[in-house]
This record gives structure tokens, C-alpha cells and sequence, in this order.
């Protein structure tokens, strides 16, 4: 009886040891949680992922994205007008310079549709700048060659009135 008595005050003892022990663990490892969550936040504020550029871009700065790529090959494109309208499309492309004199425009896979018609605006823009207005430049000079021909044509003549100031 004695021996049972002693092992149930034990156990009780123990028990309650265990429970006090217990409560300990918890509250610190709320604390390191709380620390651990405090560190984080810490971490991923200083730690940012670079941000992805828009538009007109290099190869390698269009592969960070992690879109699938699609190549289209061009042979002496005109880079201004595909510039302007892969802008407005809000395209983000890459073009490439081929060894041979071509040019590989990469876009994301994504963008496809918009692609299309912006291409076809970009072809319809190189097609009436090839066979629409005459440069600046030609159109100035045939405007001299015409000048000359109206000033050769002119008789000069004096006024003999006016005199010699031009009154």
C-alpha cells in the first residue's frame, strides 16, 4: 500500500512536471516563431526580385520573364516603324541580328494575337513609306531646279525713275 501510494504521488508529481514543462516549450517556441517571422519579413524587404522590363528589350531580359518565346525571321526590316508599333501594341519583344543580314524578332507566346496586328500595321507602314511621298530632300530639290529655270527665264530690268536708292 505504501509503495502504491508513493508511485500514484510520483506519477502525480511527474505529471505535473511534464505539464509545466510543457507550457514552457510552447511559449518558447512562440517566441522563436514570432522572431523567425520577424527575420523573414526582414529578409524579404531587402531581398527583391528584379523587376521584369516592358517593350523593346534584349533576348536575355525577354527570357527572364519565363514565357514561351516565339521567333519570327524578318529580312530588312524597317526597326523604327516595328519600334512604334510593338509600343503601342505594349509588345515585349526582342529583335536579334542574324550573321547574314537578317533579323530574328523574338516575342512572348502570349502575345500573339496582338502581335498580328501590330505586324500587320508595322507591314502596311513599310508599304505606303516605300511607294508613298517623295523624301524631303528630292522634293527641295526639284523645288531649286524649278526656281532656277523661273529666275533664268526673267528679264532683268532697271527702273530709271527710282533712282539710283530704289525710293
Amino acid at each position: 500500500m505504501i509503495n502504491e501510494e508513493i508511485n500514484d504521488q510520483s506519477f502525480s508529481v511527474a505529471a505535473r512536471v511534464s505539464e509545466l514543462a510543457l507550457g514552457e516549450l510552447r511559449k518558447i517556441i512562440e517566441k522563436l516563431t514570432e522572431k523567425i517571422k520577424q527575420d523573414m519579413n526582414g529578409i524579404t524587404q531587402t531581398i527583391k526580385e528584379p523587376e521584369l522590363k516592358q517593350g523593346k528589350q534584349t533576348y536575355s531580359q525577354l527570357k527572364r520573364h519565363r514565357d514561351g518565346l516565339t521567333p519570327l525571321e524578318l529580312t530588312d526590316p524597317n526597326l523604327r516603324f516595328l519600334n512604334q508599333e510593338m509600343k503601342r501594341a505594349k509588345i515585349d519583344f526582342a529583335v536579334c541580328k542574324d550573321g547574314k543580314g537578317k533579323y530574328i524578332l523574338f516575342f512572348k507566346g502570349k502575345d500573339a494575337d496582338e502581335m498580328t496586328r501590330a505586324f500587320k500595321k508595322y507591314t502596311q507602314k513599310v508599304v505606303t513609306h516605300a511607294n508613298g511621298k517623295p523624301s524631303l530632300n528630292k522634293t527641295l530639290a526639284a523645288a531649286k531646279t524649278a526656281a532656277k529655270a523661273l529666275e533664268s527665264g526673267r528679264e532683268k530690268v532697271k527702273d530709271r525713275e527710282m533712282g539710283a536708292r530704289g525710293r
